[in-house]
Order: structure tokens, then sequence, then C-alpha cells
């Protein structure tokens, strides 16, 4: 698979060394998990391929030209799915099975929402002050990418449930498939929430001395280096989603907690 994606350009070269280990630890775990990383990663993407001209055209001057997906990227997206499976199938621990789905949910909600959003959401707007933003900056949402976020989430939960390691820990109090999946999925809709909200707050953030326009890009579109104008200059777009992820991962076995004290 990683030689694959490496041939269509969906990785580069390290992002494939990068997904033989996060694929392995998966398979690991067991063949259930890597089939729930492949389906996650093939339909994203999908997603991140399809319209892409229209999506580069809107984000020229935000975001830095499209490439595969690099191994910090794989390691920012899968990494705590793949960890906690393993842990999981390794020491016997059902939570951190639920805790891996919260994470790969929440990591379809990111990328769901950011690339239905591009596609066909309009002007994005600040997930803290509402005020109107540049397509791609951080922080952004809009109504179509929330519901794309939102899609993104139950479809890796939906799937999930159909893992013998998974529903046989969610339905052991008698909840039902519907219950157990939406569960899951609020877990995966708080973390692309969080991706948000610390991209709007603490991500490193650049602007355009010339244009004074806010950007992603090292180079302005302009042609002018842009420089830093705000956040924190370690948080990068790649740890605000290893962070989502742990986010999601959490919120999972908090959620099964609240709705069923009985489950240990």
């Amino acid at each position: 698979m990683a030689w694959l994606a490496r041939r269509s350009a969906s990785l580069s070269s390290s992002g494939a060394i990068a997904a033989c280990v996060v694929g392995t630890l998966s398979a690991a775990a067991g063949w259930g998990w890597a089939a729930l990383l492949i389906a996650w990663f093939v339909v994203s993407s999908a997603l991140t391929k399809l319209g892409a001209a229209g999506k580069a055209r809107r984000t020229a001057a935000t975001l830095p030209d499209a490439a595969p997906r690099t191994a910090t990227q794989v390691w920012a997206n899968g990494g705590v799915f793949a960890l906690a499976a393993f842990l999981a199938s390794s020491i016997g621990d059902a939570r951190l099975g639920v805790a891996a789905v919260g994470a790969l949910a929440a990591a379809a909600a990111d990328t769901w929402a950011t690339e239905i959003g591009t596609l066909w959401g309009g002007r994005p707007r600040s997930i803290v002050s509402l005020a109107p933003l540049e397509p791609g900056l951080s922080g952004g949402v809009t109504w179509m990418g929330t519901l794309g976020g939102v899609a993104g989430a139950a479809a890796v939960a939906a799937a999930a449930m159909l893992l013998p390691e998974v529903s046989a820990l969610l339905e052991a109090d008698g909840r039902g498939f519907s219950t157990a999946a939406l569960t899951l999925t609020a877990a995966g809709v708080a973390g692309g929430l969080a991706d948000s909200l610390l991209g709007a707050t603490l991500q490193t953030r650049r602007r355009c001395p010339r244009c004074a326009r806010f950007t992603e890009r090292a180079r302005h579109d302009c042609g002018t280096p842009t420089e830093a104008a705000g956040g924190w200059r370690w948080m990068t777009n790649d740890t605000v989603n290893l962070l989502a992820t742990f986010i999601g991962a959490g919120a999972a076995v908090a959620l099964l907690h609240l709705t069923s004290p009985a489950v240990p």
C-alpha cells in the first residue's frame, strides 16, 4: 500500500517508510485495525485529490503548493492510532482500542472538514472571532466543512464498530450499534474542533509585509518572504494535527466512561 501511495504521489519517500511502520503496528494489532487504517488513508487521499486544481487556486495565497505527505505528516495523523491499537492488542487493555478509534476519527474529521470545506464551503470564518478568513488559513471553519468533519468522524466510527475488538467492549453493557457509534463520532468531532481552535489560537502564523495579508507560506504568492506574526513558532500544523488526535483519543475514553460507568 505504501508503494502504491508513493507511485501515485500521495506519499513522499519518507512518508512511504513511515506508512510502512504505522501499517505494520496496525497489522500487528490485528488485520481489522490495518483495514481500518487503509480505508481511512484511501478515502482521505481521494478527497485530497478531488477538485485539487480548484482548491489550489482558492488557497494559492495562503497554503504551500500541494506535495506528497511526508513522514512527519504520516505520524501526526496516524501515529496515535497505530500505537494505541498495538498497545491495546499487546497488553489487553480495551480502552486503548477505543482511544485508537477516537484518534483516527479525529484525523478523519479534520481531513474531511478541510477538503470539503475548501472545495464547497465558501468563505471561511474564524472559529474564535467569526471574522472572515482567507481560504486555507488554520482556524477557519465553514458549514460545509463542519458537516464534512462530522461525516468523516461518523464514517470511521461506523467502520470501527465492525471490528470485534471494538464492538465487544462498547456493547458489553447492552448498548447498541448506533449509541456506540455516536459516542465515537462525538470523540472524533471533538478532536476536529480542537484542531481548529488550536489553529486559530496557538499555531504559528505568518504575514506578508508587502501585501499585509496572513498566510501559511514561507514565501507569499507575490514573491515576498513572509514574517512570523503570532502563535507559537514550534506549533506547526503537524503539531496541531498530532494534538488533535490525542484529544480525540482522550475524548473517546472519557465519553465511554461518562455514558457507561459500568464499562471498565
